[in-house]
């Protein structure tokens, strides 16, 4: 092209200097035409001879400023080729779909991606289409979902709306989502521009989810704390309160807690909030206030203990969470503390407290031989007393390894029934006796054991709901991209293949018309069963990925063996026999199916691969369904 312009710009500069000697040519003709008068001396046939030499040069020159004139028309119009040209493969080559209508609404041009992203009217987007039959085209085909039942007004709010929005139009089509922007210029065109954003609806929608289902879990757990029979604060990671269960509202009514959430500890330490956890005397209080202060928050094992003014005992424990949150529980002990400070006043009252205290409590020598014992003990383990006093404590504990001095414990004891209890064992020794004497306090914890079980079982069943599609038991999308993402990066690593099918049933929602949406979820199901059955080795993951849409992960697997696997998927849902009286593909239910197989490498990512199965289903579908099609990565890939 650049050579193009410098000859154009030759010719240009030859023009004047052709039309320069025609003009001398004139001049001279018209001076021999004068001669007789101007020069007499010159006689015939000289005059007529130079006259006709003068007017042939004046042609010669005229007719090369004519071709200088030609020669540079003609590259003007290569130039313009050229940019036309240019235009024309930098409008291919946007990933976004273009196009062009002109003053009456005709397509002037479009590229071939908005062909792919509108399969049902690529044929129709030829230059001269008017818009209104491409969009009766898009109508017909039942593509446009917002438009379903509701063609004419829709048609003719979009003709109105033409080229006047100044934000992007979000449209839905086939299953695909797409950002629509469209500008009408001063001379009346109207240039378009079509994004694909399925993806981020797609994440939009699963981030929707996920909070929703997070507000769930949060209002469970803080049903759960509000439940406990213990006073519940929690802190987070800047030591600030975040929630105080009911427990502790019972227990003091006058504090301000919606106030004091979101403040942190210290603040709240000099404010009154913990005015009902100090003791009344100012000295006492002052030396609390300055303890709560210093304390080593949320260290193991660090316990306060604490009487309100209305004299309720509080035992205090903090333990700080790996997220670094700050845990504070509050236990009412003060039967506990009464009971302690009965024990002081009377050997009596301590025999009698003993004798009715709801804890099992014995007395053992060194050797390990019962002593005493409380009723409880014989509540607890079924012996009556004489047949525990002189035995060893190993008639109700079997295995005694372990230290169990100092701190308690929970050991596994047994019942005269030969039932297995699980029970916390405190053993201390009593000081100032001429013989080794220790007390033991057993407290049986079998049912909070039992509890604390049943409860990992429902955290268990609880993660296993966050990760499972309910109608048809297969991992959820969720859990599909967290195992996409590990295998990903193992196959960085390894090297070795990973290969994906996205699963559509064909003309699904022509069988939930017909059937009903009860039917179709039962369907759906006998499909998950199908899908489940096909893909057999442990690795494998079977996934809901929305709507009829089913994905099979298959690590280290190359595109031979996802081919096999998507045959057997279409062999066995053959086998199922599933119905479907209104399918155009026959009377049974059948799939289309994308595979896509990568070696994954550095600088590539999950999106691309997943859209390369999309594609793949869709030339699937294009071909007629009730296939399975494997897409080619590419080339940057």
């Amino acid at each position: 092209m650049a050579d193009v312009f410098l000859q154009r710009k030759e010719d240009l500069r030859a023009l004047p200097r052709w039309l320069g000697a025609a003009a001398a040519s004139a001049l001279a003709a018209l001076a021999l035409r004068l001669t007789p008068q101007l020069a007499p001396q010159l006689t015939p046939p000289w005059p007529t001879l130079l006259q006709t030499l003068s007017l042939c040069a004046l042609l010669a020159c005229l007719f090369g400023a004519w071709r200088a004139w030609l020669r540079s028309l003609a590259a003007q119009m290569a130039r313009e080729q050229d940019w036309q040209q240019i235009i024309n493969e930098a409008i291919e080559a946007m990933p976004a779909g273009f196009e062009l209508w002109d003053r009456r609404d005709r397509l002037l041009l479009c590229n071939q991606a908005l062909r792919r992203l509108y399969p049902s009217v690529a044929a129709e987007l030829q230059p001269g289409v008017s818009l209104h039959t491409v969009l009766q085209k898009a109508l017909q085909s039942g593509a446009i979902q917002d438009a379903v039942g509701n063609e004419t007004r829709w048609l003719e709010q979009r003709l109105a709306e033409r080229g006047s929005r100044r934000e992007p139009l979000l449209q839905q089509y086939a299953d695909r989502w797409f950002h629509v922007y469209e500008q009408r210029t001063p001379s009346g065109y109207v240039v378009g521009l079509r994004l694909d954003v399925t993806e981020l609806i797609h994440a939009q929608q699963a981030l929707a989810t996920t909070q929703s289902q997070a507000h769930h879990d949060r209002q469970l757990m803080e049903r759960a704390i509000d439940a406990m029979p213990a006073g519940i604060e929690i802190y987070d990671e800047q030591d600030r309160l975040v929630l105080v269960n009911q427990r502790m509202v019972n227990w003091l009514p006058h504090r301000n807690n919606a106030q004091a959430v979101g403040k942190d500890y210290e603040a709240l330490v000099q404010s009154s909030w913990f005015d009902d956890l100090l003791p009344s005397d100012p000295e006492a209080r002052k030396q609390a206030r300055q303890l709560n202060r210093q304390a080593l928050r949320g260290q193991q094992d660090l316990t306060l203990l604490n009487q309100t003014p209305g004299g309720l005992w509080l035992k205090t424990t903090e333990t700080r969470t790996p997220e670094g949150f700050v845990l504070t529980v509050r236990q009412d002990v003060s039967d506990l503390i009464h009971k302690e400070q009965a024990l002081k006043a009377s050997q009596a009252q301590l025999k009698a407290i003993i004798g009715t205290a709801g804890v099992s409590i014995l007395t053992l020598n060194d050797d390990g031989v019962i002593l005493s014992c409380n009723p409880a003990v014989e509540r607890l383990f079924g012996y009556a007393r004489a047949e525990m006093v002189g035995s060893a404590i190993s008639l109700l504990i079997p295995d005694q390894s372990g230290e169990v001095f100092g701190t308690a414990c929970e050991v596994t004891a047994r019942h005269k029934s030969g039932q297995l209890l699980t029970v916390q064992l405190a053993l201390a020794a009593v000081p100032d006796q001429d013989d080794d004497l220790f007390v033991a306090v057993l407290s049986d914890i079998t049912q909070r054991k039992q509890f604390e079980q049943e409860l990992q079982v429902a955290n268990a069943r609880l993660l296993r709901l966050s990760t499972t599609d309910s109608l048809t038991d297969l991992a959820n999308r969720r859990l599909l991209m967290d195992r996409l993402d590990d295998e990903w990066r193992r196959g960085l690593r390894s090297g070795l293949p990973l290969s994906l099918a996205l699963i559509d049933v064909d003309h699904f929602k022509l069988y939930n018309d017909h059937y009903g949406h009860q039917a179709g979820d039962q369907c759906l199901a006998r499909v998950a069963e199908v899908l489940r059955k096909s893909a057999s080795r442990p690795a494998d993951l079977v996934a809901r990925y929305g709507g009829e849409e089913f994905v099979i992960l298959l690590a280290q697997t190359d595109a031979d063996g996802a081919l096999a696997v998507a045959t057997r998927c279409r062999e066995l849902l053959r086998a199922a026999n599933i119905s479907h009286a209104n399918s155009p593909q026959g009377g049974l239910l059948t799939f289309s199916i994308g595979l896509v197989t990568q070696v994954p490498k550095p600088g590539s990512h999950i999106g691309q691969w997943l859209a390369l199965a999309d594609q793949a289903l869709y030339q699937a579908k294009a071909e007629g369904r009730d296939r399975a099609v494997a897409a080619q990565p590419a080339a940057s890939s």
